[in-house]
């Protein structure tokens, strides 16, 4: 099993706890054959699987967030919503997605029915660095590649998560995590030239990067 999935399946087992004995079905959106049964009043989902960043715990770790939805439904939701509620609180690996923190039509698309929460869960993944940065295509009087930390900010300085951002002198692209931070590859030139999309608005944006991490603003 997977690292993504064993993470999941240990959020479901707790989940399963706090409701027992009444069950929790995992909907992993493939079609099925068979109504589900009346007796699982709690569905969980898989939302979204995304790249935080990287981090050193005893070497090289790939940190992943895996966004999954929490359903309620039936005549007993809102009991089942506390105590889930509740389990996830008391265990702090996992943390709910506050209101604000996503789209609405994330949730939306999420919760189907009945009432809901989207939470988060962490995923770590070890993998072998290579001694060498991969050579990638540049533009410019670029040198020898290099990692750029930075953080996408709104006009009032809150991180905007979700967001491509993507380096002119590099051929890779980052996804921005809750929090506006992104981590990208790019050229060993000062002034860099970004790719911004936003909910689907793209802009090309630059920024000195003299002083890191970079803030690059979205106006």
């Amino acid at each position: 099993m997977g690292h993504v999935r064993s993470s999941l399946s240990d959020l479901l087992g707790v989940l399963s706890d706090a409701v027992a004995p009444q069950h929790v079905r995992f909907d992993d959106g493939s079609p099925t054959a068979v109504v589900p049964p009346p007796d699982a009043p709690v569905t969980v989902r898989a939302v979204t699987l995304n790249r935080m960043g990287r981090s050193r715990r005893d070497g090289p770790v790939l940190d992943l967030e895996l966004r999954v939805a929490v359903e309620c439904h039936g005549p007993e939701q809102l009991d089942n919503m506390e105590q889930l509620l509740l389990a996830v609180e008391l265990h702090s690996q996992y943390s709910v997605v506050s209101k604000g923190e996503f789209r609405p039509e994330e949730y939306s698309g999420a919760i189907q029915q009945g009432l809901g929460f989207l939470v988060r869960i962490p995923v770590s993944l070890r993998f072998e660095e290579p001694s060498d940065l991969p050579a990638q295509p540049a533009t410019g009087n670029s040198g020898a590649a290099r990692r750029i930390r930075g953080r996408l900010v709104d006009v009032h300085n809150k991180g905007i998560p979700d967001a491509y951002i993507h380096a002119h002198s590099s051929a890779t692209a980052a996804v921005s995590d809750a929090t506006g931070h992104f981590e990208v590859l790019a050229s060993a030139d000062e002034l860099q030239h970004f790719a911004v999309a936003v909910d689907g608005t793209e802009r090309e944006v630059s920024a000195s990067t003299k002083r890191l991490p970079v803030v690059i603003r979205w106006l």
